[in-house]
């Protein structure tokens, strides 16, 4: 564990695990975490678009190929989330595929509950096809809430018969909303941004009375068989860590390609800092490496 990640552990234990595990207020949390956009390379270039009704931002760099795109399902427990916070990783994903990101801000609960952002990521994924985009030059990525939204949105396309992306890339995906993997009890302490009570508030604002069996917010209980080949990256010590390990092993149970990565102490979606520690830099790097052996 790099120095500058043990660092950052030390932080977030001492102020963001704190919030997260007592927030009253979700409005609140979305204002302290995404209100203020990270100021990107001047290499990046963005543009606001209305993707299927559902506001986003692309993001690529100059000579990227057009033609290739990454949707991007940003996390937040479904209550904050967006540019603010995921601009800097969705243009780094862009990178990664040659092409361009849709970083899709997808309605919020409480405001909005489910299954809003799930609509919405399928609405967008349509677009995107309707546009003309071919589904060999699309990628999906996700990180936690996001993640189970990507593979909740996958099994969606499979029922609806549309074609699905080349291939998915995934960061701590929160794929259980039942949140009864052991981990969750086990890594209590030793997550330093999560907690069990964070993950229980998280869930009552996005389903509300909804069963959280329900494939569309667990997608852990669904069909997982014939999925496009998938990287999964989660921290060890995270109370998700068994929702990443379960997911992987039920795509590969059911004749899937899918690739776990763990990496010793990091904390929850920690390639968003990759422009901050190197574990989050050599995560990218695996996921290109992962994406070309399935080219």
């Amino acid at each position: 564990m790099s120095i500058r990640a043990s660092l950052i552990s030390f932080f977030l234990r001492r102020t963001v695990k704190k919030t997260m595990s007592n927030f009253a207020d979700p409005i609140s949390v979305r204002a302290r975490f995404s209100s203020s956009p990270k100021k990107l390379s001047a290499k990046v270039m963005s543009e606001r678009v209305e993707s299927g009704r559902v506001p986003g931002v692309w993001l690529w760099k100059k000579n990227a190929d057009t033609s290739k795109v990454i949707l991007y399902l940003h996390g937040g427990g479904y209550v904050f989330g967006g540019y603010g916070s995921h601009g800097e990783i969705a243009s780094e994903m862009a990178d990664l595929v040659g092409g361009r990101a849709l970083l899709l801000e997808y309605r919020l609960a409480p405001e909005h509950p489910f299954p809003a952002a799930f609509e919405d990521a399928l609405s967008s994924y349509r677009w995107l096809l309707d546009k003309g985009y071919n589904s060999e030059d699309i990628f999906i990525a996700g990180d936690s809430a996001g993640g189970g939204l990507s593979v909740s949105l996958l099994l969606a396309l499979k029922k609806n018969g549309l074609p699905l992306p080349k291939a998915v890339c995934l960061f701590s995906p929160w794929v259980d909303l039942t949140c009864t993997a052991a981990s969750i009890e086990s890594n209590a302490s030793s997550d330093c941004m999560l907690s069990p009570g964070a993950l229980d508030r998280f869930r009552n604002h996005y389903l509300g009375d909804t069963n959280p069996s329900d494939e569309r917010a667990s997608p852990i209980f669904g069909d997982l068989s014939g999925l496009p080949p998938t990287y999964v990256a989660v921290g060890s010590e995270e109370i998700l860590l068994d929702d990443s390990k379960q997911l992987v092993a039920k795509i590969r149970s059911s004749g899937g390609s899918a690739e776990l990565s763990v990496w010793r102490n990091m904390p929850h979606v920690f390639p968003i800092l990759s422009s901050v520690i190197p574990e989050g830099r050599l995560v990218l790097k695996e996921f290109t490496s992962f994406k070309d052996a399935h080219a």
